[in-house]
């Protein structure tokens, strides 16, 4: 299984890719595009109470593509945990659960077994 790779932007935002965060998901390659475009066009109850579309450069930003790879986003880990407590994934909630960790700077080892 691939792991969930976060990374933080030069203004200092953790972030993690729209690809990772499909593949650790485990959810059904072919779609990756289309399931995509659904998680920008959705609407979600952000941190902030209040429900809304996910905006650019707010909660995602576009990936450079060098060529080859398919098109791809950066993800803020608030948005990210939405996105991921809504999939059909089985492994939802302990993603959900590390990025919650992750944005709220909690420590966390990633040598303890999952319960």
């Amino acid at each position: 299984m691939t792991a969930l790779e976060i990374f933080e932007s030069k203004k200092g935002t953790k972030v993690v890719l729209a690809s990772n965060l499909y593949k650790v998901l485990g959810l059904n390659s072919p779609s990756f595009p289309y399931q995509v475009r659904q998680w920008l066009r959705s609407y979600y109850e952000f941190e902030e109470g209040r429900n809304r579309f996910p905006e650019l450069l707010r909660d995602f930003a576009h990936r450079p593509r060098n060529g080859t790879t398919p098109e791809d986003y950066y993800l803020t880990l608030d948005f990210a945990k939405l996105i991921a407590l809504r999939t059909t994934s089985k492994f939802k909630l302990r993603y959900a659960k590390i990025l919650d960790a992750v944005a709220q700077g909690g420590q966390m080892s990633l040598f303890v077994g999952a319960a």
